[in-house]
């Protein structure tokens, strides 16, 4: 088995470029998140859920978050993003860490409990200022009233000191960091097996054959899927395998057997099962729901169409009364 070419822009669907807003060590947006491959980026990042679900994946494992819920990604950790059955709407604040690691040095190499704390305890008086904090950096932004990039910068300070001074945190030993050519190296390696599994899902494949033609050892490949897609080999086929079965649930023509095999499942049972774990319904409610038009989940792009006035309407619970009392 020979596994595709190296892609020269590879390296782009890997590392992500931040470019950060009107002169700010940040930049701050809302999204609706289909399915964003797996990368990682120098900032570090506040995820906060508007509305539906959405699932991260990170080396820590999965999580599913629903509205209301934070999540904080460490700046060069890798990770994505997908849809459950529910439609999204989330806001996105990547920070510099070059920011924090001027006034904390050590900011780079703690690992914070951010997200044991925000999923065990989501009224916690830390998560909710966290809320609160990303709510009116958006609507500062929004708003741009004088001084509004003074505001927004202070912002972003007290949020980075209620993480590193109120939020428990544990300091590793960073290891080398790799160099440009030895990352681009391993996202183009990645890239490679990616698009031969999104090609060739619906056959049988294994890790053994796929790390042999890689010329690469199983442990390694497993460490690498771990690393940089926060999944197993296994789970990350299933994934794969699952979202090509949207488009063929559409057709109701195909009995959920058809569907189930033509997208390299073995049988029902292990189609439902994957299915329901990635989606949060079973293949037959999902077909039910969708009706056949207007599937999301679908297409080339990362991202779903956004309603940014929806977005703002949801932040407005977030604000102190004084931003509220500002509207465009």
């Amino acid at each position: 088995m020979a596994l595709p070419p190296k892609h020269p822009r590879a390296m782009e669907s890997h590392v992500e470029r931040i470019e950060h807003q009107e002169d700010l060590p940040l930049r701050i947006f809302v999204h609706s998140v289909r399915s964003c491959a797996s990368h990682h980026h120098r900032d570090c990042e506040f995820l906060f859920v508007l509305r539906g679900q959405v699932v991260v994946h990170t080396s820590f494992g999965e999580s599913i978050l629903k509205a209301d819920d934070v999540f904080f990604i460490h700046g060069g950790e890798h990770h994505l993003t997908r849809e459950t059955a529910d439609p999204n709407l989330m806001i996105a604040l990547q920070v510099d860490t070059k920011l924090a690691m001027r006034l904390d040095p050590e900011f780079s190499s703690r690992r914070f409990d951010f997200n044991s704390i925000a999923r065990k305890y989501p009224n916690d008086r830390r998560i909710k200022t966290v809320r609160e904090i990303l709510a009116e950096t958006l609507w500062e932004m929004r708003l741009r009233r004088p001084a509004y990039r003074l505001q927004v910068e202070s912002l972003v300070l007290r949020l980075l000191t209620l993480l590193v001074r109120e939020t428990p945190s544990t300091l590793f030993s960073a290891p080398r960091t790799p160099t440009d050519q030895e990352d681009e190296a391993l996202g183009q390696r990645l890239a490679r097996i990616v698009a031969h599994l999104e090609a060739h899902s619906s056959e049988e494949l294994s890790s053994v054959e796929v790390a042999r033609a890689e010329g690469v050892s199983v442990s390694y490949l497993a460490r690498l899927f771990k690393e940089r897609l926060g999944s197993t080999f296994g789970d990350y086929l299933s994934l794969l395998r699952a979202r090509k079965s949207l488009p063929l649930l559409v057709n109701k023509e195909a009995t959920i057997l058809d569907v189930a095999l033509e997208c390299g499942f073995p049988s029902v049972k292990s189609y439902n099962v994957v299915f329901k774990r990635i989606h949060g319904v079973s293949p037959s409610e999902w077909r039910r729901r969708q009706g056949g038009i207007n599937v999301p989940g679908i297409g080339d792009s990362a991202y779903n169409r956004c309603d940014t006035g929806l977005a703002y309407h949801l932040l407005k619970k977030y604000l102190p009364a004084s931003s509220v009392a500002f509207t465009t």
